[in-house]
């Protein structure tokens, strides 16, 4: 009598029925946790810096900004421009806000956002986030909202308030899956 050594085509063909079914449920799912990942990490170091500006600004009792920065040395301004994903920097700003001069120290400079987020800042923070020497964010209060291909339904918020505190928005009191910052939905472009 010979022994049989491997599958035959039944067993093969059922391994590979199972495996397509756990792979079209468990691959979607995955897709869904790494965007959540990536969006939070994306928060998460926007968050640190302004907190890292904040701390620095009360420490050196200099003003410090947070500014968008395309190239890491200068802040980049203008109208329509209120995407953060190309990257800020942190640097002392005692004199003329939001630019960077001479003799002011660069503190800190993150790169471009890895992938396909957004992260645009409301009215008063468009372009930049100036913390007094208290620690305030006088001018500078507002909502910087992270969304990216998912759309609206899965934005995230950090909310500047005018005593200099950050915080992500995490309240939906439309109950409609939206976060909202001050009761309205965060919106994406």
């Amino acid at each position: 009598m010979y022994s049989q050594k491997g599958f035959s085509l039944i067993e093969a063909m059922v391994t590979l029925a199972i495996a397509a079914i756990v792979l079209s449920v468990g691959v979607p799912s995955f897709q869904s946790y790494i965007q959540n990942s990536r969006q939070t990490a994306a928060i998460n170091d926007l968050a640190t810096a302004l907190q890292l500006a904040r701390s620095t600004a009360i420490t050196r009792r200099v003003q410090v900004t947070v500014c968008k920065s395309n190239d890491g040395a200068s802040c980049r301004t203008g109208a329509g421009s209120g995407d953060w994903s190309q990257g800020w920097i942190i640097f002392t700003d005692p004199t003329n806000p939001g630019t960077v001069d001479a003799g002011e120290e660069l503190l800190r400079v993150h790169g471009a956002l890895p992938g396909a987020f957004t992260f645009i800042g409301n009215t008063n923070v468009v372009n930049r986030v100036s913390f007094s020497a208290q620690g305030l964010a006088r001018g500078s209060n507002g909502t910087l909202t992270n969304c990216d291909a998912r759309g609206a339904a899965h934005a995230a918020a950090l909310v500047i308030s005018v005593g200099g505190q950050v915080r992500r928005a995490a309240d939906d009191s439309g109950s409609d899956g939206i976060v909202d910052v001050d009761g309205d939905n965060v919106s994406c472009p």
